[in-house]
Formats: structure tokens, C-alpha cells, sequence
């Protein structure tokens, strides 16, 4: 039996309209080499029987589709991150594709068991791969890079592009370390992607697009809830846990905490000053206080009486 070198996990919600394409930009490329893992999150629509009648001529592949109860993203991961047999492990959401070039580069790359990580870039799309949104940059570095301490993560933690669809890593990064999306929350990337480039020694970056993401008008990234807003506040809490005592590991996750924070001022001036509740603003001003020495002054301030400032400042702020 040949061993597999990667495995794509490939988490399904609802996706009739784009699961067939998606799977289509694996399925012609594998080979027995190469696993593919469905989890259909329990979706209500006829995603499972359009899985089915997708995958039906390719009986012969290493194929395996995982039916569960609806458990949200994080949670479909880690099934296929459980069951996954491949030296390595990719994720391609159910309304995304990867570009025919994706097999061309990565596979090469994974015979070389040194490597953790491969990064690369993507292109957003709407509607018709002609019609590019944006050209995202995920990937920093150029070639094979040899990490020997956390300041050399620093290009990474900077760009703070923590897609987990925009690399391909090790599996063994998972397992090693227990890392595990956190099930039930949005923004699962910026608490989960960042861990593992901390453990990881070599990494290496290519500087093109391998996968075509769809843009969606409805996505988390264009709509916000207070729920959306509390998942952040975990997030941060996260990396404040991993850089409590490690200064060099606090410079490194400062840009994404930061970023966080960004974000949840932004979020709550746009839905209309909406307040984050008492119990959130204490957790939010803890995780933040980890990273307080590297904030410019103002927003020191801002951490500093972080419940006065939600609470009102952001309120006459609001568009």
C-alpha cells in the first residue's frame, strides 16, 4: 500500500450550489497518494447527495466521507484532522477551489518531509473567476526557510493572513502539540493557524495563487453579530494564554492582537455602538494588558479604561 503523503479536508454546510466544483479540483489529481476526507456538517439541503454523485466515478480513490451532526466549521476540521491518514493536511472550504496549479507546486514539496508548513497565496473571486475582488497575500516568505528562533516568525505575524486554506502542513503539528480548531467560534483561524507556526522549524513560501476563494456578500467577514464580537474576545484570550510568559512569543502575536482589537472597535461602532457585555469588556481588557507594551500610547489609554471607552467614546464614534 503506498503511503499517503497529504490529506484534504474538505468541511460541507449547505454548499449544493459550489461542492461539486470544489470537489472537482481534486478529485481528476489524485492519486494514491493523496486522501481526500468530506465531512458533511449536517446539512439540511441536498449537498450529501450531490457529494455522492460527484465522487461516484472516482470509487477507486482514497476517498472518505464523514456524516455528522451540525457542529460548525472548527468542528468539521478536527473530524477530518482525526481521521486524516496523510503525512500532511490541507483544508479547502466547500465553496472554494483550489487552482490546477496547486498540484503542480505542493506535491514536489511534501517528498521533502523536512517541511511544516507551505504557504501560499489566493485569489478572492465573485461570481466568475474573471472577476477578481482582491489578490490576498498569505504567503511571506521566499522558498525554503530554516526558523531557529520566533523573531524570524515576524514577516508571518506581521502580514497576519491566518486563512488555514492558504498552507499546507504537517500533520503531525497537529497531534504533537494538541492543536485543535475551537468548535462554536467564529474567527477560528486567528487562534488556531499562528500556534502552529510557532512550533514549526521550516517553512516555505510560494508567491502565487493556488486557491480561488469565494467572495459572499453574507459572509462573517461582511456582516457582524455580538456573537461575532465575543468570538474575538476568545481569540485574543488565546494568544494572550500563549504569550503570558514568553516575550519573544508576545512581539510576535502583538499585530494579530491588535488587529483584534481593531476589529472589535470596528464591529461595534458598525452595529450601531452595540455594547459588549461587562464579563467580555473584563476578558477583552486581561488579554489585551498581555500585550499592552507594545500599543502607542492612546491605545494604551484606551485598554486602560477599556470598559469607559466601549461604553461611550465608541458610542459618539458610531456612522
Amino acid at each position: 500500500m503506498n503511503e499517503v503523503k497529504l490529506s484534504v479536508v474538505v468541511p460541507c454546510y449547505n454548499s449544493r450550489d459550489f461542492i461539486a466544483e470544489c470537489l472537482q479540483s481534486i478529485l481528476p489529481f489524485m492519486s494514491q497518494t493523496i486522501e481526500l476526507i468530506i465531512v458533511n456538517d449536517g446539512s439540511t439541503d441536498d449537498s450529501p447527495d450531490i457529494i455522492e454523485r460527484t465522487i461516484q466515478n472516482y470509487k477507486d480513490k482514497n476517498i472518505t466521507v464523514i456524516h455528522q451532526e451540525n457542529a460548525g466549521l472548527s468542528a468539521a476540521r478536527n473530524a477530518g484532522i482525526k481521521t486524516a491518514k496523510g503525512e500532511y493536511i490541507a483544508f479547502l472550504d466547500s465553496d472554494d477551489f483550489f487552482h490546477t496549479g496547486f498540484w503542480r507546486e505542493i506535491l514536489p514539496l511534501i517528498d521533502d518531509s523536512t517541511i511544516d508548513i507551505v504557504e501560499f497565496n489566493a485569489e478572492q473571486f465573485d461570481g466568475e473567476i474573471t472577476n477578481i475582488v482582491e489578490h490576498i497575500d498569505c504567503s511571506v516568505f521566499s522558498g525554503r526557510i530554516d526558523i531557529h528562533s520566533v523573531s524570524e516568525l515576524s514577516p508571518a505575524f506581521k502580514r497576519c493572513k491566518w486563512y488555514p486554506w492558504a498552507r499546507v502542513y504537517k500533520t503531525a503539528l497537529f497531534h504533537e502539540f494538541d492543536i485543535q480548531f475551537p468548535t462554536g467560534r467564529l474567527y477560528e483561524d486567528m487562534s488556531t493557524v499562528p500556534v502552529i507556526y510557532l512550533h514549526s522549524k521550516v517553512i516555505y513560501g510560494i508567491d502565487k495563487s493556488l486557491i480561488w476563494y469565494r467572495y459572499h456578500k453574507k459572509s462573517i467577514t461582511q456582516t457582524f453579530r455580538q456573537k461575532d464580537i465575543i468570538d474575538l474576545v476568545y481569540a485574543v484570550q488565546s494568544l494572550s494564554l500563549l504569550a503570558k510568559d514568553n516575550t519573544d512569543i508576545k512581539k510576535a502575536l502583538f499585530p494579530t492582537a491588535q488587529r483584534i482589537f481593531n476589529l472589535i472597535k470596528y464591529m461595534l461602532v458598525k452595529n450601531n455602538g452595540s455594547k459588549l457585555p461587562h464579563g467580555e469588556q473584563k476578558n477583552l481588557r486581561r488579554a489585551l494588558l498581555t500585550f499592552i507594551g507594545s500599543f502607542r500610547a492612546s491605545r494604551k489609554v484606551q485598554i486602560l479604561i477599556l470598559p469607559l471607552y466601549l461604553n461611550t467614546i465608541i458610542r459618539f464614534r458610531k456612522k
